[in-house]
């Protein structure tokens, strides 16, 4: 998939937020490489929930991921406080709010200049869209 530089940094901006505050406390880092050529950072990572299974995730998968938040929908949980909730094709919670949402798709359709992406967004995008 060809990507511009200023997209590929985007990208590898989110992973290094994500991974360097841990996911916000959900998985463990088996590798990391940043520091190398723009768009090639990577991370394999494990979640701290006892499946000893193991995710590689790269620029594809931050892709991916923002792709099911931006085609997620919106349903009723009614869940105490909450009266709604996102979710996956698959019928998936996604755990995001709204306004998590409407940022991540604003960073990503601005390459970060708009809307914002903080450690528990980062998570998001790239990690749990894959499982």
């Amino acid at each position: 998939m060809m990507r511009t530089d200023e997209r590929k940094q985007f990208l590898t901006d989110v992973l290094v937020t994500a991974i360097e505050n841990c996911g916000y406390g959900w998985f463990v880092v088996h590798e990391y490489k940043w520091d190398v050529p723009l768009g090639e950072a990577y991370a394999v990572i494990q979640a701290e929930d006892g499946d000893e299974t193991t995710y590689r995730v790269d620029l594809d998968t931050l892709a991916h991921g923002v792709d099911v938040i931006r085609g997620a929908r919106l349903d009723l949980v009614m869940e105490g406080p909450v009266r709604s909730a996102w979710f996956n094709e698959a019928g998936m919670r996604l755990h995001v709010s709204d306004w998590q949402r409407t940022s991540i798709l604003a960073a990503d359709r601005t390459n970060g200049d708009e809307g914002d992406i903080d450690v528990v967004g980062a998570r998001h995008p790239g990690v749990r869209a894959i499982r």
